[in-house]
């Protein structure tokens, strides 16, 4: 599951979710703001193991956010941030602000070539900071305990050129670059991320395209062992049309991991490769596919059945399958996302489980999932229900398992056109090896105020 949500600041989730479909359909201009104050009380608002005491917390939240469309342009733009007032056990009454976020996306496709980028940036005291809204590449997520300040920017670009042409070109790249300030939590370290993949093909036949791709990347993360790994990879293979129904993919190719750290060098090489089998349905697609990677541990090998549907109210993506490699055993691999939109009511679900390595070379395994449902009661009235996960196991030892969990029963009721009110009931559970367990409970209630204007 790609919970792309968890970037995006989550009090303005609903309204630009809104508004982008809105700037979609009419190809117009759509200029937003909101405003949202909530007063928060919490029996240990900073997830301790041995809570502190209950805190008051008076957060507004001010956002903004422009989106557009035209026929081969799209363009989005958000920033908020939290003004927060605190009455913290053992510091008293604190003023601050926090939690700036800003994100842009461009898109412009014409005829069969595109371009397109995104930027994220973030910065958020750790005492407030939900590592479950802004997850890794790799599914994992950042257990941040203690006091400090986290820093994230990400960064994301892509091409195709001439892509049903006789001689195409495409290619990805993204950076992304985490660090820290006055933590307390020697295992939070500081890393930087990029990769760059290109590929181009060469239509032999209508129904026949060769590709040849290479792709390199580079991390480096500031531990004690001054961790630093290079990956590079090449491949040649082809694109076929079976029949009008199926379509065949096969890659074949050399891939090479170079890991540096203060202990001693590692190098890992092998053969690489893919074979995925698509059929086109009148509702999706169903496919089957089977691949061979290459990480800091060797080669892992993945086979997995994906199923694409899509009805009138609602769509499910699905792959399922199993990955295992020379050190592990077959492990459960694989994501599924369903949504359903009724009279009244919408329904989110995702699951989502990966098996990769992590910045210590063990072999993880990161799931995460989301399961929403929000229901009308009134024409001005709804109920909604999320629950959110996180746990990243390793491998070989059940014993290290980090688990986050959050909980989030909200009542909303529209006071105006413009203006709504809410209360909730908010849990969250942390547990990890190193710190042991923690929970916090929380009610709230507040009112938001929504500005909007297209052109």
């Amino acid at each position: 599951m790609r919970r792309s949500h968890v970037i995006l600041a989550a009090g303005l989730a609903g309204t630009v979710a809104t508004l982008s479909v809105n700037a979609q359909e009419t190809q117009r201009t759509v200029t937003t703001a909101r405003i949202a104050s909530d007063l928060e009380f919490n029996d240990n608002f900073n997830l301790r193991n041995d809570s502190a005491g209950d805190s008051v917390l008076w957060n507004t939240t001010i956002g903004a956010g422009l989106r557009s469309r035209t026929l081969v342009d799209r363009f989005a733009f958000d920033a908020s941030g939290v003004l927060r007032v605190a009455d913290l056990p053992g510091s008293g009454t604190e003023a601050s602000a926090d939690n700036p976020i800003v994100s842009l996306a461009y898109d412009r496709a014409v005829d069969d070539s595109a371009v397109g980028f995104s930027i994220v940036g973030q910065r958020a005291d750790l005492d407030f900071f939900d590592p479950l809204r802004d997850l890794n590449e790799d599914g994992s997520f950042d257990d941040t305990v203690g006091g400090g300040t986290r820093n994230s920017v990400r960064l994301r670009a892509n091409f195709a050129l001439n892509a049903d042409g006789p001689v195409s070109l495409t290619g990805v790249g993204r950076i992304s670059d985490i660090s820290f300030e006055d933590t307390t939590d020697p295992d939070l370290n500081d890393r930087r991320n990029a990769a760059l993949a290109l590929e181009a093909g060469f239509r032999l036949s209508p129904i026949l395209r060769l590709t040849t791709g290479a792709s390199a990347g580079r991390e480096d993360i500031d531990d004690d062992a001054e961790t630093e790994r290079r990956r590079w990879r090449g491949d040649v293979g082809f694109v076929g049309r079976v029949n009008q129904r199926t379509t065949l993919t096969a890659r074949i190719g050399y891939s090479r991991v170079d890991t540096d750290r203060t202990s001693g060098d590692e190098t890992q090489e092998g053969v690489v490769g893919d074979l995925r089998l698509v059929f086109d349905e009148r509702r999706g697609q169903t496919s089957l596919s089977f691949g061979t990677t290459l990480d800091e541990n060797g080669e892992r090998y993945t086979l997995s059945f994906g199923r694409s549907l899509a009805w009138d109210n609602a769509q499910i993506n699905a792959s399922l399958g199993v990955s295992t490699s020379a050190d592990t055993d077959l492990r459960a691999v694989g994501n599924i996302d369903y949504q359903l939109s009724g009279r009244d009511t919408r329904v989110t679900f995702g699951l989502s489980q990966g098996a990769t390595t992590d910045e210590d070379g063990r072999n993880v395994l990161n799931t995460n999932a989301l399961a929403q449902i929000e229901r009308l009661l009134t024409r001005t009235s709804s109920i909604g229900l999320t629950v959110e996960g996180g746990l990243q196991r390793v491998d070989d030892d059940s014993d290290d398992t980090t688990e986050r969990l959050n909980v989030t029963a909200r009542y909303s009721h529209s006071l105006t056109e413009d203006w709504s009110a809410n209360v909730g009931y908010r849990y969250r559970y942390r547990s990890d090896q190193a710190n042991g367990e923690a929970s916090s409970n929380a009610v709230f209630a507040g009112v938001a105020r929504t500005f909007q204007a297209s052109r």
